[in-house]
């Protein structure tokens, strides 16, 4: 069974996104267009450091701590839901597939089978 584009219809032009952008000519148009999106790596260090200077702080007797803990949890926080997007993203851009003659791209739970 194929897979036909849920925009179109058509099964004959759909092809596999990863192995079309590969099979593109680096100067391409579609090459940047296509292109798999860019990975997320999260800068840990700050988050470390707000950790160290919130625990830092409590010991010393501040309660400058609790909003330094706070605040290295958030960024935590925010950097680890980014970093996990961007892997969302990736893992989606390397499953879907690509319609020639509509031009469109879509994963293959989303396609009619012809």
């Amino acid at each position: 069974m194929s897979k036909a584009c849920p925009g179109c219809g058509e099964s004959s032009q759909v092809l596999d996104l990863p192995a079309f952008w590969k099979s593109l000519a680096p100067g391409a148009e579609l090459k940047a267009e296509l292109a798999q999106p860019p990975s997320y790596a999260p800068a840990w260090l700050p988050v470390l450091g707000l950790v160290v200077a919130g625990v830092w702080l409590l010991a010393a007797g501040s309660l400058l701590g609790l909003v330094a803990l706070a605040a290295g949890a958030g960024a935590g926080w925010v950097a680890w839901t980014r970093f996990q997007e961007a892997e969302a993203a990736r893992e989606a851009w390397a499953r879907s597939l690509y319609c020639r003659k509509c031009p469109g791209v879509f994963l293959p739970e989303q396609a009619k089978v012809a």
